[in-house]
């Protein structure tokens, strides 16, 4: 457990001088006001887009060794902290992470969980090792797969609203790719576009394919995507997430 948790402070510490704390101005006009929260709301959106695919990447570790060890419950209390971290945009304050790391300030406690996990549960990462069918077959540890088809069992998830988010990469794309998702009834669809490919199937992206909204809550229910062709695929899965829907950026 703690090679895991040296592994997530790797990941969440700022990636270069972009996340360098700057000296707050004596004071701001109210056009130049609104442009910082323009820039603010840019650099909190793209902080987001780096961090909750290494975060998720995290999950799925965090999942695989909970579902091996007897004892769950340092984990399951891992898992509960990055699903908050991810389902509040994935951005922390790196200042203070970093600052706490080496011990120039406390870190500040983990707010306890008000109600069950399970009743609070905002994420879920499935990855093709957790899959139950994969169309055509990948080896049962793969990190990634190249699909045609792909289906996960989904224990449990509370009833709410949940974007999809599709992990992919898919380096050849002559013309659009058709996703499709469907769970508990309800039908996704979503064209990858051609200026969405990759420049490898090293390079991964994310994709929003959807929301999916549940009256109840879900339990032991199937979820399956197909892409395209499932004689010839193309589209490198690396994970699918379930998550809350993010809140609207304010507005300039």
């Amino acid at each position: 457990m703690k090679h895991l948790l040296m592994i997530a402070a790797l990941l969440l510490l700022p990636a270069g001088p972009a996340a360098a704390q700057q000296p707050a101005p004596a004071a701001v006009s109210p056009p130049a006001a609104a442009r910082l929260q323009q820039m603010e709301s840019i650099y909190q959106k793209e902080l987001s887009a780096r961090h909750i695919p290494l975060l998720g990447k995290y999950l799925i570790e965090l999942q695989r060794q909970a579902a091996t060890t007897a004892d769950k419950s340092a984990y399951t209390a891992e898992i509960a902290r990055i699903q908050q971290i991810i389902s509040a945009g994935g951005v922390l304050d790196l200042i203070a992470t970093q600052q706490a790391q080496s011990g120039t300030m406390p870190m500040p406690a983990t707010p306890p969980v008000p109600v069950p996990i399970e009743q609070k549960q905002a994420l879920i990462a499935l990855s093709p090792a957790l899959a139950q069918e994969i169309t055509p077959k990948a080896p049962a540890d793969a990190q990634t797969a190249t699909v045609g088809e792909i289906s996960w069992r989904i224990e449990f998830i509370a009833a709410g609203t949940y974007d999809i988010l599709l992990h992919y990469a898919c380096p050849e794309l002559a013309d659009p790719l058709k996703i499709v998702v469907e769970c508990n009834g309800q039908r996704l669809e979503k064209e990858l576009e051609v200026e969405r490919a990759t420049k490898d199937a090293q390079s991964f992206r994310i994709l929003r394919l959807g929301s999916l909204t549940l009256t109840s809550d879900l339990r032991g229910e199937t979820l399956h995507l197909s892409a395209g062709d499932k004689a010839s695929p193309q589209l490198i899965v690396k994970s699918l997430l379930i998550t809350r829907p993010r809140p609207p950026a304010p507005t300039p």
